[in-house]
């Protein structure tokens, strides 16, 4: 895979994913008439805990008002990171209600810990411990679209009713309730739930499917390659991210996909947050930069981090309050450094650093989205954070930036062999130009001086003796015009490719006496440059040299076929063939492919014993 095709993949994705999102409407508004809108009705909230919250006769007069469901990123603005649990209230007239055969609560997407209760009675809990106010479960608690039936009896259908919802909000995220909120049919509700469910798990499935895609690629570009470039340290980072986005994501709850509530932590935070260890090495290592002492206080902060005491005994996240700072302080820090780093490499210039910069600024549009609460937004679109988009994006981007001296590597190796190859038809030509007009010339005037002795001694002996002279240096000339035509041929810079084609068949003919047929579909000009046509001219002299010295080939087939850049070469005999498979000892393939390289084209050779050899070029 190129450079520019990991980039075209990567930001194709990119929009593929914003377009879905983006166009799909947020789903489920009911029908006028066919439910009772919550979101239009005035909701009480009050920061802290206590269980008469839920009780219907509790006195709520001096609850601050909001116009809509508040979230924890607004709590958080309210109450400041101490808060951890809220509750919102709101009353509404059973009388409003249309008439419900089985009444259920609708939500269009609710994440984290929620226990939901209806005129005091718990009927609902999203992630919650089993005790009545229990902290937040160890399981996935990602965003989905929500129906609880409400039990019989419970809601008032000709009296006044009160929903009450207890949230809990951890430091770095937030319990999130987009609309729509509405009390309606349950069925109706369930109809409205099961698309947007599953655009969301769809959603979430190809962010995941982006991810191991970026993974896999960079694993086999590091196992194949051998080369002490950083990308081990980009593997392990994409491995210590792997669990928290497979056990935390939208497909894995559609799944009911779980693990341990004692390791589920370490396998989603933990892990997650040591990431930033790898990914400062390989960022540094990339742009050559000299990590010294972050690197190390890096390492010792994460590591020390799951041990900082905290107020609380659930599983929400293993970053609160002193260990949360601690957190945000490295992942700013982190990113900023690596952010910094690419840019002052960019400007002397670097174009490795260009793809670093990429991806850090898909991680700080999520930061900046997150800061002004468009996670709700998002959550509401997708069913997920934006950074679960954002950080396979930088992954891509790193793993894109690591590829980068690799092809680095490959382009100047393809250029040196391009120079070899050119130095070598260089001094083909300047030794055929020698031979022909050294060599060549002098011969010629001992030939003719051999003539002119040969017309003043009439004698017989004399005469016979000048005259086997000068067949041998006939022959030597003939040798040496075509040893210099072998080398470079001038009929094709005179007469062009199918000219010296036909030449050189016409050569083999009267030479070795081998049927030689060459198909051409146009017989006008190939239309290659010169440095093509000598190319296409040396895999076709390789292709008949090998028929006739190692195929013992009697007939040679040769076709050119060409459609503006396309073009079909194939030479075909019926020689003995040879083992495809079977390490070749000469040179004289290695240097047909990768003269078809050179001319972006693709060279097979097909070959069965007893049955001949085919070679085809084709572009």
């Amino acid at each position: 895979m190129s450079q520019v095709s990991m980039s075209q993949i990567s930001m194709s994705l990119a929009l593929l994913l914003s377009l879905l999102f983006l166009f799909l409407p947020t789903g489920g508004q009911a029908q006028s008439g066919r439910s009772l809108d919550l979101t239009q009705l005035p909701v009480k909230l009050m920061l802290g805990d206590d269980p008469a919250y839920a009780d219907p006769d509790f006195a709520d007069d001096d609850w601050k008002h909001h116009d809509v469901f508040a979230i924890g990123d607004r709590v958080a603005r309210d109450g400041g990171l101490e808060v951890r649990f809220y509750w919102q209230r709101i009353h509404f007239d059973g009388a409003a209600l249309p008439v419900l055969a089985k009444p259920a609560l609708h939500i269009g997407v609710l994440v984290s810990g929620n226990i939901l209760y209806l005129n005091g009675v718990e009927f609902a809990r999203v992630a919650m411990q089993e005790k009545p106010f229990g902290g937040l479960d160890a399981g996935n608690d990602k965003g989905m679209p929500r129906v609880f039936a409400i039990p019989p009896n419970l809601l008032k259908q000709d009296g006044k009713n009160v929903l009450a919802i207890r949230s809990v909000r951890g430091a770095l995220n937030a319990s999130i309730l987009a609309g729509p909120v509405e009390i309606t049919e349950e069925s109706t509700a369930l109809s409205q739930s099961h698309g947007k469910t599953l655009f969301f798990v769809l959603f979430n499935s190809l962010s995941l499917f982006v991810f191991f895609l970026a993974f896999l690629v960079t694993l086999i570009v590091w196992l194949v390659s051998r080369e002490t470039n950083g990308l081990g340290w980009l593997v392990l980072t994409f491995l210590t991210l792997q669990p928290h986005f497979i056990f935390n994501s939208s497909l894995a709850l559609f799944l009911g996909l779980s693990v341990s509530p004692v390791i589920f932590p370490f396998l989603t935070a933990n892990l997650a947050a040591l990431s930033l260890v790898p990914m400062l090495e390989f960022s540094a290592r990339h742009l050559k930069i000299k990590i010294r002492w972050y690197g190390r206080l890096l390492q010792l902060a994460l590591l020390l981090l799951p041990f900082i005491p905290e107020v609380g005994s659930d599983f929400l996240f293993p970053i609160r309050r002193l260990d949360s700072l601690i957190w945000l302080v490295f992942l700013l820090l982190t990113f900023t450094l690596i952010t910094w780093w690419a840019v002052r490499r960019a400007l002397q210039p670097d174009r490795r650093a260009y793809p670093v910069i990429i991806g850090a600024t898909a991680i700080w549009i999520g930061a900046a989205l997150g800061l002004a609460g468009g996670d709700q937004w998002f959550y509401a679109k997708t069913g997920t954070s934006s950074g679960d988009i954002t950080v396979p994006l930088f992954l891509i981007s790193l793993a894109w930036a690591g590829m980068q001296p690799l092809f680095e590597a490959r382009a100047r190796l393809a250029k040196a062999q391009s120079e070899v190859i050119e130095a070598q038809e260089y001094e083909r030509r300047r030794i055929a130009y020698d031979i022909h007009d050294g060599v060549g010339q002098w011969l010629s005037t001992i030939k003719l001086n051999l003539q002119m002795l040969q017309g003043q001694h009439r004698d017989g002996s004399v005469a016979q003796g000048v005259a086997d002279v000068v067949c041998h240096v006939d022959a030597a000339i003939s040798d040496t015009r075509r040893i210099a035509h072998d080398l470079s041929p001038a009929m094709i810079e005179k007469q062009g490719l199918i000219a010296a084609m036909q030449s050189h068949a016409d050569v083999i003919r009267s030479r070795a006496g081998i049927n030689v047929r060459i198909e051409i579909e146009d017989e006008q000009e190939s239309g290659f440059d010169a440095t093509s046509e000598g190319h296409l001219y040396r895999i076709y002299q390789e292709a008949l040299q090998n028929a006739i010295k190692h195929g013992r080939a009697t007939d040679i087939r040769v076709s050119f076929s060409r459609n503006g850049n396309q073009f079909r070469f194939m030479i075909k005999d019926n020689g003995t063939g040879f083992d495809t498979n079977a390490p070749s000892k000469g040179l004289g393939l290695a240097s047909m492919h990768r003269r078809a390289e050179l001319l972006d084209a693709t060279l097979d050779v097909k070959s069965v014993a007893g049955k001949g050899t085919e070679v085809v070029v084709a572009r």
